[in-house]
């Protein structure tokens, strides 16, 4: 699956900032998400939505992604690595 993202020869994407696959439905700009690699069948990582408002919220009262407040880190994938999640 890797080598499909890395080459985008496929509509799937990879969120850094939430650990979350999903692929580009065709007739929208919506996307579908997904848990499991479509080749293999190997459960994906969970996603980290949940995890990202909660800590948002409990660590640092914001409970809105577009607060100018939010921390760097939050911006991509370090937030939930400096977690160890």
């Amino acid at each position: 699956m890797e080598q499909f993202l890395d080459e985008r020869k496929v509509s799937i994407n990879y969120s850094p900032r939430f650990r979350a696959y999903s692929i580009r439905l065709a007739s929208s700009s919506g996307l579908q998400m997904i848990y499991y690699c479509p080749w293999c069948g190997m459960k994906l990582p969970s996603d980290l939505y949940d995890e990202f408002f909660a800590i948002l919220e409990n660590e640092y009262n914001i409970d809105d992604t577009d607060n100018p407040r939010i921390p760097q880190e939050f911006k991509s994938d370090e937030w939930w690595k400096k977690r160890g999640l």
